[in-house]
């Protein structure tokens, strides 16, 4: 397994200057095809800034292109997922819509944008809790396993924020009245009502998410890389297709599969 951290990337803030970041590490197994985004501030929460987001975006779809992974798994170090982002530091915050929307609201929706296109399924593994950024997070991930002492919440309106960011992640994903009860409640819930309400695919004790995350693999790392493709590619497309579009895109991209050289 090769195990590097953060590539420079460039930054919205500054054109054409780049940065690296200690925020998360990348894993490498091209002898099972995974690839590992594993956030690494364990000590911090795994907490972001929003100047760093754009690189975790893009790292998880560079990932997801390589020919030698057929899966790429979001991890973190730590008690914690990852309890949301971090606050700019005080009077680096932009005033002006227009910056708002440049430093702030667009890397955070990149980074769910990113995950929609990533080629590959991407899997959350989930520990201690997933508040606000990284809650969203979880639930735009393709498939999220949780252990049984997961917490999840959308604590944003404690400061008259509304999430909106983090809700459309969820759209697709989650039923409207539930979003809008995590929301305005702002309550905490636990992994057997996250697996309830569809944020997570599956919950295991706390000592067994290791060898949960195996068992999914198993599933995964053994099937062509094209037909795990065209499974993600189906679901994101045919959920936004009248039921004639998604009849027929079903057929074509079963048809581009079947006619493909099998990959690894």
């Amino acid at each position: 397994m090769t195990v590097r951290g953060a590539a420079p990337n460039k930054t919205a803030e500054q054109p054409g200057e780049s940065m690296s970041t200690d925020a998360f590490r990348i894993e490498e197994d091209t002898a099972r095809h995974i690839a590992t985004l594993r956030l690494s501030r364990g000590d911090k929460g795994n907490r972001l800034l929003a100047s760093e987001l754009p690189q975790v975006g893009k790292a998880i779809r560079e990932l997801a292109r390589g020919k030698a992974f057929k899966v790429v798994l979001v991890r973190a170090d730590g008690a914690d997922f990852c309890l949301g982002r971090q606050p700019d530091p005080a009077g680096t915050t932009p005033t002006t819509a227009t910056g708002i929307r440049a430093a702030i609201t667009e890397p955070i929706l990149d980074v769910y944008a990113d995950i929609r296109a990533a080629e590959l399924p991407v899997i959350a593994v989930v520990q201690g809790q997933a508040k606000g950024f990284g809650c969203a997070l979880v639930s735009q991930c393709d498939l999220a396993i949780a252990a049984d002492d997961a917490t999840f919440s959308l604590p944003e309106l404690d400061h008259d924020l509304p999430p909106t960011l983090a809700m459309s992640a969820m759209l697709h994903k989650i039923p409207p009245k539930r979003i809008l009860n995590l929301v305005y409640t702002r309550r905490t819930i636990g992994a057997a009502e996250a697996l309830a309400i569809g944020l997570v695919s599956e919950v295991v004790p706390r000592a067994s998410l290791n060898d949960a995350v195996e068992t999914m693999l198993a599933h995964l790392i053994d099937r062509n890389r094209a037909a795990l493709c065209g499974v993600k590619e189906y679901l994101g497309a045919a959920l936004y297709a009248d039921p004639h579009g998604a009849a027929r895109l079903a057929s074509n991209l079963l048809a581009c599969v079947l006619s493909s050289p099998k990959e690894h």
